[in-house]
């Protein structure tokens, strides 16, 4: 069962759809990804081969705009196009998932905007995808990466211990990135 069941069904509330009011931004002139790599709360989401999947799609003729989206401190990433950093608010930020052609990030509120809208999503979970991924997706249009849980159990806290998340292969994203945008 879905966290987000187990909160309705306990509180006795009935799952509908989501609601943000959108405010209008400037958006990029060409067809663009939003990218949410940076957690400032702790290493346990801290996905340290983003940089190699971002450069792999620069370096290969990657014909849509990456936007990196997240606060004024977090770490920007080199070869991005455009950088909102700490130039949104959430009504903003809603209205620029809403208008991407992907989100590529971790479990965060821009996953579960983008998965509001339906968009296309790559997710990397520390944790189990099953139990917190997007609600509202689509499997088609969904691709959620977690490390492997058989041998040593996912940890909850912020920081992890084992840094189970860097476990995960970015081959398997950047492939994953090429195969939701329909890039052979």
């Amino acid at each position: 069962m879905h966290l987000l069941e187990i909160y309705a069904s306990t509180c006795g509330c009935l799952i509908d759809k989501c609601f943000i009011h959108e405010e209008t931004i400037d958006l990029p002139p060409k067809q663009y990804i939003t990218f949410h790599g940076f957690n400032p709360k702790g290493s346990c989401r801290q996905y340290k081969h983003w940089q190699v999947i971002i450069d792999w799609l620069k370096n290969n003729n990657f014909d849509y705009e990456i936007i990196q989206i997240g606060g004024i401190n977090d770490i920007k990433y080199n070869n991005i196009n455009t950088s909102y950093l700490g130039k949104t608010n959430y009504n903003q930020l809603a209205f620029l998932i809403k208008h991407a052609s992907l989100h590529i990030g971790y479990d965060s509120l821009p996953i579960h905007l983008a998965s509001m809208y339906d968009k296309k999503i790559i997710g990397v979970y520390a944790h189990w995808s099953s139990v917190t991924g997007p609600y509202f997706s689509s499997s088609e249009n969904t691709i959620l990466f977690q490390p492997d849980n058989s041998i040593v159990k996912p940890f909850y806290g912020e920081t992890d211990p084992n840094d189970k998340i860097n476990t995960i292969d970015p081959l398997d994203i950047y492939n994953a990135i090429n195969k939701l945008l329909g890039i052979k």
